[in-house]
């Protein structure tokens, strides 16, 4: 599965670190931390954003994903709010929460902030469940998630560190 924050802007000089990510065991919030390196600048020293949109989206999605009934689903409508320009070498906490799932959507918002609680960005976003989603390889796609695709497998949390589910 294709992931722009784990493939191509991952690496020294964009996002150095993988996200760290705190979501409540119902998946109907989350926190993202993230340190957004220079190399994600549309001026010097204020990260593009458009960079900042597609982690809204990808940290909406998560949530958003999470609820649907085959965790399969695709961004139809994302609204963004710029509130502050975002200085590049500083992590942000993206909070995510969960709005309304029914049936094959979730509506889903969320807000970029520094670590000083200054609102930077906040959108909001609708994702659906494609109607093929069944035909697809869920397991493939829980995988992403972090979800085990056998509930009785273990997660495996790095460190040697083990998370039991069910």
């Amino acid at each position: 599965m294709n992931n722009l924050t784990a493939g191509a802007l991952r690496g020294p000089g964009k996002l150095a670190l993988p996200p760290l990510v705190r979501a409540r065991k119902d998946e109907t919030e989350a926190l993202v931390f993230v340190h957004l390196g220079r190399g994600l600048c549309g001026h010097d020293g204020i990260v593009h954003g458009g960079l900042l949109a597609t982690l809204l989206d990808e940290s909406l999605a998560r949530i958003a994903i999470s609820n649907l009934p085959d965790k399969v689903g695709v961004t139809a409508k994302l609204s963004i709010d710029y509130r502050a320009p975002t200085r590049a070498d500083q992590v942000v906490v993206i909070k995510t929460q969960l709005i309304e799932a029914q049936g094959r959507k979730s509506l889903v918002s969320a807000r970029i902030e520094d670590l000083d609680g200054t609102l930077l960005v906040e959108g909001t976003a609708t994702f659906v469940q494609p109607r093929y989603a069944k035909l697809l390889n869920t397991n493939q796609v829980k995988k992403v998630m972090g979800e085990p695709v056998n509930a009785q497998t273990p997660v495996h949390l790095g460190d040697g560190e083990t998370l039991q589910t069910r």
